[in-house]
């Protein structure tokens, strides 16, 4: 669409394009000149520049080499010697930039206070080595020239307690060569025009010697030469005014960083001509081990002659003849276009524009007016328009509006010509000519979606307050005038009130006079930016009770942006705010417990060694000497000061936690009576860091052990006692269990020649016709006899069990195949009690001693059978399966059962609860014993009645 606009105006875009393409040609030519001419200037200019400042920092180290000649040439250098070298050189006159050279000292702790002594003997009463934190390592300032008030406040500075200074004096040390430091801030600034500088230094080690390897140059350090230069002062000192027409910026490193900026005559702010700009470099210069960064722009007198540019004025003049050509041409084809135009525009306006005569005919219809009634002209102009749409006004407005001097706007009903009516709005306005009404112009618009769409909102709005009644909160809407225009039903219910009670600013008067101004100024600050908000405030209920809510309220906009108000909700969070404050009052509570808890607890701060915290514990153990605000150290004994500051200084140095178990601590004796006490304790030293990740604090907590410490002592002791006493236990259990299976195995032999004897004679009684008396009393003898051996059978079977339970081979056993063999051994029994026996095996096998499995099986198998309830056949399951490391075998009956009382009784030996069943009572306590011995276990669930179940939990190997 645009290039057909266009099209029509190709007369004057032609001509303006012709002449403002010759114009640029020309500046082009101009231009490009101009920018070779300056960029040959600009790197000849950089490069004097780079040259003049290594060749000016060449001369400093030179300067500090012969300071180390003054050093190596002489056994003693003392400061008078130092300050008369420093004077011959004239540094404030001859070397800008450069504070003195100065010499620092390689320390030990142990020789900071002996020279200390020294410095000030020599008329310096308030030297001191600073900073005064203790350190492994000291390189204190001791000469320094000239000795004027900047110099002084170096004056005993160890510069190797800073980081960026310790990295260049450690890499001098090392590499044996000048090393220079980073961007730092020398100690001899002030408050006011403060400069970045950076210092250059040069090792001097012991005897004048120069060691190639870096283990002897790290231990024959003697001290440095170094000279502190302020970077400003330096660099203007060199340049002076021969490079003004540079600008200049120097970066600390081989990146450009603001926080590394060392130097700056930057005037990029001044307003440059098109060759100025575009010149840009960035350079790199390496000095004394370091990297800076260069990075240079024109200065405004670096481009050319002030005023405008030939090549400017070129095209400044090009271009406004070419816009002269261009407006003249393109207002001569406007003026024969308007027709045109006005033309197009009724043809593609899409309301129906009719023009009537003041008779109300109509003497003209645009296309859109035609496809609104589908009428033609030959129709129109037949009738009055007023009857050929069949228009029905309201008879109110008198006469007829199609023919009204003034402006009208109505809404009526159309008759198209296909029968069907639409609704419209009318808009009528007079046509005058020389003062006189020569028509109307009649404007139509078919408001049928209109309407629609009014219809849809009403929907719309009736559904949002449907949705808004039914939500769990309060909604509120207000207009742009923050007056409010609707509250939902919730908060109609809350307040107990009416909607009109509400509208306006209605209502302000359920909110807690104490929280007003609050509310309404986090709302005016909101409303004023038209972002969203959040405030907590009282709000009053129906029943007269304030209740704590949170209201918050987002912006509404129209399509188009333009601000409709606000639209929010309110929760009541009394229970909220009411936990908040009981956690707040558990968290006074919590940490007055923490200041009496018993335990030790202290913060020391590591700057001054100091406590910021002291708990009551802390401060009786030491006699109320540990205090905040006191030093930390003061309050420990002698014998305890030196572990707590070694302690501290790992803590502050790794920057981790460090813990000790039971730590013996010495507690010195106050008076010659008493002794000294040692109490253990368990010790937590936690590193407190802060915004730069540095140990600021170390916080101390230890619980006292001595009391755990001695029991476990006692303890120990004990489980002494109890080992011998349980060997000698051990001992007697084994002699007993000898003594059993000795005596069942030497009664055997003449029980059985007993029993033999009871036989033979019951054999001859019956043949010699003895009185039947006396055979049964011999039936009776023979009776017991059996018993005596079976007792003596199952001793000798328990003793088994002790002795040979890890004697047994193991092998793997199919739980089906010794079951076989089992009921295999008592099937006449199973016969006579009509059994079933049901097997579900899920584990097939089992690794167990062959005898002890068949024991098992055979005693829990042949128990169900012979406890079986007469009044129905009895039924045995037996299953298997794996859980948690364990083989489980489950025997599961329907017999007699067993009473809950007795239950915990049926592994006991020789205990028997049926006694209508021959049996001796030793079987179950076997099996429990083999179970055992196997690191199993045998579980019992049985209820009188409904039979009984046995779980064994055999341990997989």
């Amino acid at each position: 669409m645009l290039i057909s606009r266009l099209k029509d105006y190709y007369l004057a875009i032609g001509s303006f394009a012709l002449v403002l393409g010759i114009t640029l040609y020309a500046y082009y030519v101009s231009k490009t000149s101009d920018q070779e001419r300056d960029a040959k200037l600009f790197e000849l200019r950089t490069a004097q520049i780079k040259t003049s400042l290594e060749r000016r920092m060449g001369h400093y180290v030179q300067i500090l080499k012969g300071a180390k000649g003054l050093f190596l040439s002489s056994d003693t250098v003392t400061r008078q010697d130092f300050r008369r070298y420093q004077q011959s050189l004239e540094v404030e006159a001859n070397y800008p930039g450069m504070q003195g050279i100065g010499y620092a000292t390689m320390l030990t702790p142990e020789q900071v206070p002996g020279l200390e002594q020294r410095v000030r003997a020599e008329g310096f009463p308030n030297f001191k080595v600073l900073p005064t934190d203790p350190r492994i390592e000291y390189s204190t300032i001791l000469y320094i020239e000239p000795m004027n008030v900047r110099n002084l406040r170096a004056f005993g500075y160890d510069m190797f307690h800073d980081p960026t200074r310790r990295e260049a004096m450690e890499a001098a040390r090392d590499f044996g060569k000048p090393a220079m430091t980073g961007k730092v801030k020398l100690v001899q600034e002030f408050t006011k025009g403060v400069q970045a500088g950076f210092l250059v230094y040069l090792p001097i080690y012991d005897n004048g010697s120069n060691p190639t390897v870096l283990e002897d140059r790290r231990a024959r350090l003697h001290g440095f030469v170094y000279a502190p230069f302020r970077a400003m002062d330096l660099i203007e000192g060199t340049l002076r005014t021969d490079f003004t027409d540079v600008s200049l910026k120097i970066y600390d490193g081989k990146h450009i960083q603001e926080e590394n900026l060392l130097y700056s005559n930057d005037t990029a702010n001044v307003k440059l001509d098109a060759s100025g700009r575009q010149l840009h470099r960035v350079e790199q210069v390496r000095l004394a081990g370091r990297t800076w960064t260069l990075a240079f722009r024109p200065a405004r007198s670096f481009s050319n002659d002030p005023g405008i540019d030939e090549h400017n004025l070129i095209l400044l003049a090009g271009s406004i003849i070419s816009l002269l050509i261009f407006f003249v041409t393109w207002s001569l084809l406007r003026y024969l276009q308007s027709n045109q135009l006005t033309e197009l525009i009724t043809k593609n306006t899409t309301a129906g524009l009719f023009l009537l005569d003041n008779n109300g005919y109509c003497t003209f219809q645009n296309p859109a007016a035609e496809r609104l009634l589908g009428l033609g002209m030959e129709d129109l102009r037949k009738q009055p328009f007023q009857e050929v749409v069949h228009s029905k006004v309201d008879q109110s407005m008198g006469s007829s509006p199609y023919t009204s001097l003034t402006p009208v706007t109505f809404e009526d009903t159309y008759l198209c010509q296909d029968g069907k009516t639409i609704p419209v709005s009318c808009s009528i306005r007079s046509v005058k000519q020389r003062g006189e009404v020569v028509g109307h112009i009649l404007e139509v618009r078919n408001i049928a979606e209109e309407r629609k769409a009014k219809q849809a909102l009403v929907e719309s709005e009736a559904r949002f307050r449907n949705m808004a009644d039914n939500t769990p909160v309060m909604v509120w809407i207000t207009d742009a005038n923050k007056q409010c225009t609707y509250v939902n039903r919730q908060w109609l219910e809350f307040t107990g009130s009416t909607l009109a009670e509400n509208l306006g600013r209605g209502w302000e008067q359920f909110l807690h006079p104490g929280d007003t101004e609050g509310a309404f100024k986090i709302y005016a600050e909101a409303i004023d930016s038209h972002q969203e908000f959040r405030s907590e405030y009282r709000l009053r209920r129906h029943d007269g009770e304030y209740r704590w809510v949170i209201n918050t309220g987002s912006p509404r906009f129209e399509e188009e942006g333009e601000f409709l108000g606000y639209i929010g909700s309110v929760s009541d969070i009394t229970e909220r705010i009411e936990m908040e404050n009981r956690l707040k009052s558990n968290a006074e509570m919590l940490q007055r417990i923490f200041m009496q808890v018993p335990a030790i607890v202290g913060l020391v701060r590591l700057k001054d060694m100091t406590y910021t915290l002291v708990n009551s514990y802390l401060s009786e153990l030491y006699n109320g000497k540990a205090k905040v605000g006191e030093n930390a150290f003061a309050a420990l004994p002698p014998s305890q000061r030196e572990p707590f500051r070694k302690i501290l200084y790992i803590v502050s140095q790794s920057g981790e936690a460090y813990i000790a178990q039971e730590v013996p601590v010495k507690f010195d004796a106050q008076t010659p009576e008493e002794v000294d006490v040692v109490r253990f304790f368990n010790i937590v030293y936690e590193p407190i860091k802060d915004d730069q990740d540095q140990v600021e604090s170390v916080l101390t907590f230890a619980v006292e052990v001595t009391e755990q410490v001695k029991s476990r002592e006692q303890l120990a002791l004990i489980n002494d006692q109890l080992v011998k006493k349980n060997d000698e236990l051990l001992r007697i259990n084994n002699d007993l269990d000898n003594f059993v299976y000795t005596a069942s195995h030497d009664l055997r032999s003449p029980l059985s020649n007993l029993e033999a004897l009871t036989t033979a004679l019951i054999d001859n009684a019956a043949t010699k016709d003895e009185h039947e008396d006396d055979q049964v009393l011999l039936k009776m003898v023979a009776a017991s006899i059996g018993k005596l051996k079976g007792t003596i059978m199952d001793l000798t079977e328990i003793t088994k069990v002790q002795k040979n339970s890890e004697q047994q081979p193991v092998e793997e056993l199919l739980f089906a195949e010794v079951l076989a063999g089992v009921e295999e051994d008592i099937a006449p029994l199973i016969h006579e009690a009509k059994a079933r026996i049901n097997a579900s095996f899920e584990v097939q096998s089992l690794r167990y001693a062959r005898k002890n499995l068949r024991s098992i099986l055979y005693n829990l198998v042949s128990n169900a059978v012979k406890y079986r309830d007469p009044q129905h056949p009895a039924v045995i399951n037996l299953k298997t399966h794996r859980e948690d490391g364990y083989i489980i075998l489950t025997v599961q009956d329907n017999g007699l059962g067993i009473r809950k009382d007795q239950q915990g009784k049926l592994f006991s030996m020789f205990r028997r609860l049926h006694s209508h069943v021959e049996g001796t009572g030793i079987g179950l306590y076997i099996v429990k014993r083999i179970i055992e011995n196997h690191e199993g276990r045998i579980e019992v669930d049985s209820e009188e009645g409904q039979g009984t179940t046995f779980t064994v939990y055999f341990k997989e190997s």
